[in-house]
């Protein structure tokens, strides 16, 4: 036995010792890779997809100044005349 294969483990009063096996070491050292991977792809999608947003964001701004546009002119419902008749009143007030 090598005392190099063992590692004392804090959190223990009278410290206990593990011994290390090389594969698990390599299984752990692949994983930190493939999640180092993972983070940097995942990190390149967001940028993307917040440069895509913020240019979207300034053709909306560009296009219009109006912050919607829907629906077609036609005669107003009693709910809309009542809302427009309440605002009128409280304007002349």
């Amino acid at each position: 036995m090598n005392i190099n294969d063992f590692v004392i483990l804090s959190g223990s009063k009278t410290g206990t010792s593990v011994r290390l096996k090389a594969k698990t070491v390599g299984e752990l050292q692949l994983e930190k890779a493939r999640l180092e991977t993972e983070n940097k792809e995942i990190e390149k999608k967001l940028r993307q997809l917040q440069l895509n947003m913020s240019r979207e964001k300034e053709e909306r701004k560009k296009s219009s100044a109006y912050h919607w546009k829907s629906g077609q002119a036609g005669p107003m419902t009693i709910q809309a005349r009542v809302l427009s008749q309440i605002k009128e009143n409280n304007n002349k007030v």
